[in-house]
């Protein structure tokens, strides 16, 4: 039986405020314990990463991301989904409101889900879901 694989993005939307680095987050309404979580999703077949990522961007938080930088790559094995995964990171910036809600417009499963984001403080962060933190450390 062949392995099912994925290659995954994933966004650190990031801004300074009063000479603090912040993190946009978010927790999904009616899953809200699965905690908080950062845009990003699948990368569809035959589309660059860096269009991915700001695909997922729009899609997930009603915004255009600038500045992208690449963070890294991590390969893990996701048991819930039993497919191999290949997640890229990225760290950028975008244009958002303090806290707001956004419903995911996307053609994908997640069309319809309601996100409520919100800033926080880098040395404030919360533990981010699964495997969505594994580059945190990289935010510059």
């Amino acid at each position: 039986m062949e392995m099912k694989a994925a290659t995954k993005v994933t966004a650190y939307i990031t801004r300074e405020v009063a000479g603090k680095k912040q993190l946009l987050i978010f927790k999904e309404q009616g899953f809200e314990h699965l905690g908080f979580q950062v845009p990003g999703g699948t990368v569809m077949d035959g589309e660059e990463l860096e269009a991915a990522i700001v695909r997922e961007v729009q899609e997930e938080a009603g915004t255009t991301p600038y500045e992208i930088s690449y963070l890294g790559v991590h390969h893990y094995y996701a048991d819930s989904l039993q497919t191999q995964i290949t997640r890229h990171y990225y760290q950028m910036q975008a244009d958002c409101l303090d806290e707001f809600t956004h419903v995911v417009t996307s053609s994908d499963e997640d069309d319809g889900w309601v996100y409520c984001y919100q800033w926080v403080d880098m040395d404030e962060l919360p533990l981010l879901f699964g495997e969505l933190g594994v580059y945190v450390g990289g935010i510059i």
